[in-house]
């Protein structure tokens, strides 16, 4: 037996007219009548009887009514227990990525999007960010370098551009010139033709690396000073921008001729397959992405 016919007849005896208890569910008249019937042939009794051009609740269907008020009572209650326990889950995320994302992104994405959740952030290298989750270390992750798992789901939220980024004085001089701070951590995922965390192809063209830091904010700092070059994604450059005064904005600068041009990358959502929490985490970013064009 349904519950929702205990619900609907409930509705029909409180107020008096199939028609009215119909609109107050949310079905159709013809549904209320059917799922009476229906009802009625479940527990062998007759509920309802027509008076004049409305209805009569009978006896037992009375009894009915008054026996079924707890169950029905037990259940909201029930409704409103896993309701609340949703609710805080959704108070408390917690994401896991690797430091790209982790400076300027994040902090906008969850004080502008999540403000009202709780939030942890722990970082991992590529490929370590699926196994946190596997582990339930962390609820989500944040990744351009997916390491294939059968275990999680991979959502694509958005995408970027990777580019070259420094003060304009670079543009005067020759690439050979440019001095890069690259990241010092490297890509381990077989699956991935690059090595090195700011995806400078390998057999591209070779470029002066004169600082390498763990830190991309050194980086963004060193560049902001006129001291070096990044490869960076868009966005990032794009967050910081906002963050400094004018003079300390990063511009970008041109690849080099006979370049290979990289194709936009894709960032992915990734958690565990049935995660309930992923369609309103995958909203925002999407949103949140789709506000730094």
């Amino acid at each position: 037996m349904a519950i929702d016919k205990l619900r609907y007849f409930a509705s029909v005896v409180e107020t008096k007219s199939l028609r009215k208890a119909a609109d107050l569910v949310g079905i159709t008249p013809g549904s209320m009548s059917k799922s009476i019937m229906t009802l009625e042939i479940e527990l062998g009794v007759k509920l309802l009887r027509p008076e004049g051009r409305g209805i009569e609740i009978t006896d037992q269907g009375m009894q009915v009514y008054r026996k079924s008020a707890h169950l029905l009572d037990e259940y909201r209650s029930f409704k409103d227990t896993i309701k609340n326990q949703m609710t805080e889950n959704l108070k408390k995320i917690r994401i896991g990525t690797f430091e790209v994302f982790s400076t300027y992104f994040l902090s906008a994405f969850l004080t502008q999007e999540l403000s009202q959740h709780q939030a942890l952030l722990l970082e991992f290298t590529p490929g370590n960010i699926e196994s946190a989750i596997c582990d339930n270390v962390v609820d989500f992750a944040l990744t351009y370098l997916p390491a294939p798992n059968p275990n999680l789901e991979f959502i694509e939220v958005g995408q970027f551009k990777m580019g070259i980024w420094g003060q304009a004085i670079w543009i005067k001089k020759s690439f050979e010139e440019w001095p890069f701070a690259v990241p010092t951590t490297s890509v381990q995922i077989h699956s991935i033709d690059f090595v090195s965390l700011d995806m400078w192809p390998q057999n591209n063209f070779n470029r002066t690396v004169k600082y390498q830091f763990e830190l991309l904010e050194t980086a963004l700092q060193t560049s902001r000073l006129g001291h070096s070059v990044l490869h960076c994604p868009d966005l990032i450059i794009k967050l910081q921008n906002m963050m400094v005064k004018k003079e300390f904005q990063l511009e970008q600068l041109p690849y080099p001729e006979r370049f290979k041009p990289l194709k936009p990358v894709k960032i992915y959502l990734v958690a565990k397959k049935g995660n309930p929490l992923v369609t309103l985490i995958e909203g925002k970013l999407a949103k949140f992405l789709r506000s730094l064009k």
